[in-house]
């Protein structure tokens, strides 16, 4: 495939996903960044068809399945986004198991000093980290 049609498809899935986020409450990029595990500025940038940037095979799934998008919705999209990436297989997220882990994004007040936030951040990273271990471990 040439560039320039390459180009036209990616902008043409994007054109897509966009018009569903812009039809959805306020917070559905926060949701998705927090699904995927990025920023919103990442999600603005490849929700955006003024980029090139594509959109990353992996995060196909877990972003149709945050914005909830009808079949015939998903059907459209996936045809555009496979014909812009026809080595691309996006595949539906494996079900939760024992190996799967998920993000938590919690918003703490600044406690008025960088040393004392970074202890906090510390304390709930290694509780994180014992709890994954407690979990192992049963």
């Amino acid at each position: 495939m040439q560039g320039e049609a390459k180009q036209e498809l990616i902008r043409a899935y994007k054109l897509l996903l966009r018009e569903a986020l812009e039809s959805r409450p306020s917070g559905i990029r926060l949701r998705i960044a927090d699904t995927i595990g990025k920023n919103k500025s990442f999600i603005s940038q490849i929700t955006n068809p003024k980029y090139k940037t594509p959109l990353p095979e992996k995060y196909v799934e877990p972003i149709l399945d945050v914005i909830h998008l009808t079949p015939a919705e998903r059907d459209r999209f996936l045809d555009v986004y496979r014909r812009a990436h026809p080595r691309a297989r996006p595949q539906p997220p494996e079900k939760a198991g024992p190996a799967s882990t998920r993000t938590l994004h919690i918003e703490l007040p600044s406690l008025g000093s960088k040393a004392l936030d970074q202890k906090v951040d510390a304390l709930i990273t290694d509780l994180a980290r014992q709890l994954n271990e407690l979990i192992e471990q049963r």
